[in-house]
Parts: C-alpha cells; sequence; structure tokens
C-alpha cells in the first residue's frame, strides 16, 4: 500500500512531536542520558526519510520549506553517523523542527516539563 502525501507530512509532524519531547528538560538533561542524541537523530531521519518520499506536487506545495537540506541531513544522518555533532543536533530540535512544522501550517508540540 503506497502512502500519500498527507501521511507523510502526518509522519514529519509526529517526528517532531517527539523531538519535542526529547527537548522538554532542557539542554543539560538531554546532553545527561545517553539515549537522547541517537533517538534525536532517528527523528531527523524519520523526517528526512517522509520528505524524501512526498511528490514535487507537495513540496512545490510549501515552497519555504528547504526540503533539500531536510533531506540532505536525512542522508548525513544515515551516512556519516560517525561525524553527528550533538549540538548540531540540539538545534535542529529546537529550532528547525518547529519552523518546519510552522511552515506545514501545524502548531508546533511545546515541551512539556
Amino acid at each position: 500500500m503506497t502512502r500519500g502525501g498527507e501521511a507523510r507530512i502526518q509522519d514529519i509532524i509526529e517526528a517532531a512531536g517527539m523531538a519535542a519531547r526529547i527537548t522538554a528538560e532542557g539542554r543539560s538533561a538531554f546532553y545527561d542520558d545517553w539515549k537522547n542524541i541517537p533517538v534525536a537523530a532517528q527523528m531527523i531521519s524519520i523526517i528526512g526519510a517522509a520528505a524524501s518520499r512526498l511528490s514535487d506536487t507537495t513540496t512545490a506545495s510549501y515552497p519555504d520549506i528547504p526540503w533539500d537540506d531536510i533531506r540532505g541531513m536525512r542522508n548525513f544522518i544515515a551516512h556519516e553517523y560517525h561525524n553527528i555533532e550533538p549540538e548540531i543536533v540540539w538545534e535542529t530540535l529546537r529550532t528547525s523542527i518547529p519552523e518546519l512544522v510552522r511552515s506545514l501550517g501545524e502548531e508546533p508540540v511545546r515541551p512539556q516539563r
């Protein structure tokens, strides 16, 4: 069964929600728990994989979203996993992903403490 653009957009939004929960306790807690960085990288990877499977028509509907950058970050995580910089992951989760969700017309999940 082929998943359409709406399902892929929903995948992005759900992964973004998980990303918000990962950062909910703040930067120190993010770095203190060894599981956070690989889980966060996986959420970024899911977002990139979903973006890679969107049709040109769907991506054209959101011209302000840097789709190539999103797909590129997924590829970097998948193939250059040994070079992942935790600070870039943190900034992506705290800044870029909420901006992406807003660009998709949704309200970003607010991290709960």
